[in-house]
């Protein structure tokens, strides 16, 4: 199993990457050095409490066995560190330090949380800028397996010592996405958790080979599109039900964080990408002759689905998720599209298992369950044609059902005030 090693395990996403890491049941030991011990705890958890910070190179070095991706969320404040240079010494200089000394241990991978801006022309005008791009510099030129930089905007967090204004631009921006929708807000900061998710995800794909470059710098699109669907890598591998996982948050999807654990059924809308095989490039008519699921103006397909909100006792979880499985065979996996979501009804409580094949016999009438109800006329979409694989009957075609959920194929609600803005 991999062994990861975090440095800045303490700070705003630091912790949050320490969280989603203990979470992650394919990592072996999750190592750690800082200099206060992490508030989050695990069995696999080995937390170095180190207050000299020259000596932190020696320990990650003596970390056994080699981590195979090295974490640095390592950074401070000015204001905490007691002036310009005093923080340039920890920003910059033992992060560089640190990079060296994973790089001769023999780690594959390194993830660097950056910031945003270390790529524009002004980066090295602007002192803070500077030294994160100093950092980035030496981390692309090491050689690592995979590098990888994290360049978040603004970090949303509620911080234990505040920046100076940072409470007032946090709430400015929050206030951005309740006004003008999420994405909007996306483009100036992302939310602590957000940012971590990305980064572990990011590290995920470099271990098994899949990150995209060798040098992946992941900026605020990439954040979030990584960073808002994150699981345990079970659905595929284990028990052969494709499942997308969402993020339960009280700021990012508060309507998951209220609703009560449990597996429910419904109707996902898909945006999935012209690369995509099951892409539908023209609107589907909506004649009573068509056989094919509509897609919206914005490119949005509806299908069925089912969603399971909780701990999952089976796997003893020790954070709360949210596991989608829409009931449709892909060609391909639709990582990083755009989903939208309805919950019709509620199928039964979450509850733990005996073994892994009473759990898949539990999740296969679920599916069944859902298919079943949702090919009623009270919970068939309005308008729509979709189409559900019912047990027993094979696959029907819905058209003209009850329920009103038009929204899930309107444009957004970024799309529709950037069209307007052009417009005028």
């Amino acid at each position: 199993m991999a062994s990861n090693l975090l440095i800045g395990s303490t700070g705003a996403v630091g912790s949050c990457i320490l969280t989603a890491l203990l979470a992650d049941s394919s990592i072996g030991a999750v190592h750690t050095i800082s200099r206060r011990a992490p508030k989050s705890t695990g069995p696999t958890l080995h937390a170095a409490v180190e207050a000299d910070t020259t000596q932190w190179a020696a320990r990650l070095a003596g970390t056994k066995p080699t981590p195979s991706t090295v974490f640095s969320a390592l950074g401070t404040t000015r204001q905490q560190a007691g002036g310009l240079a005093n923080q340039w010494k920890i920003d910059h200089d033992l992060n560089v330090e640190l990079a060296r000394a994973a790089k001769d241990a023999g780690v594959r991978n390194f993830v660097f949380v950056s910031s945003a801006g270390t790529g524009s022309m002004f980066a090295t005008a602007l002192p803070y800028s500077k030294m994160k791009r100093g950092v980035e510099d030496t981390v692309r030129g090491l050689g690592f397996d995979t590098a990888i930089i994290v360049r978040p905007g603004m970090i949303l967090a509620e911080r234990e010592v505040p920046h100076q204004g940072g409470p007032l631009l946090i709430g400015a921006v929050r206030a951005v996405g309740r006004w003008c929708g999420l994405g909007m807000q996306d483009r100036f900061g992302q939310e602590a958790d957000v940012i971590a998710r990305a980064a572990v995800r990011a590290a995920k794909m470099a271990e098994e080979g899949r990150a995209p470059e060798k040098v992946w710098v992941l900026e605020w699109s990439d954040i979030v599109r990584l960073g808002r669907t994150d699981g345990f890598g079970r659905g595929s591998k284990e028990l052969g039900i494709p499942t997308a996982n969402l993020p339960v948050s009280d700021t990012s999807t508060p309507w998951i964080a209220s609703t009560p654990s449990g597996v429910y059924f419904g109707w996902a809308a898909l945006n999935l990408p012209p690369s995509h095989p099951d892409f539908i490039p023209t609107p589907t008519p909506t004649s009573p002759t068509s056989t094919s699921p509509r897609r919206g103006e914005n490119g949005f397909t509806i299908y069925p689905m089912v969603m399971s909100i909780g701990y999952n006792p089976f796997y003893k979880n020790t954070v709360r998720s949210a596991e989608v499985h829409v009931l449709h065979n892909f060609a391909a996996d639709f990582y990083g599209a755009e989903m939208r979501l309805l919950l019709t009804g509620f199928i039964r409580e979450e509850r733990d298992y005996s073994g892994l094949e009473a759990l898949i016999a539990d999740i296969n009438f679920d599916c069944d369950v859902a298919k079943r109800s949702l090919a009623r006329e009270g919970w068939a979409p309005r308008g729509m044609n979709v189409e559900v694989d019912v047990p027993g009957e094979g696959v029907k075609v819905l058209r003209g059902g009850l329920l009103e959920c038009g929204w899930l194929v309107r444009p957004s609600e970024l799309e529709e005030g950037e069209g307007k803005g052009k417009g005028e």
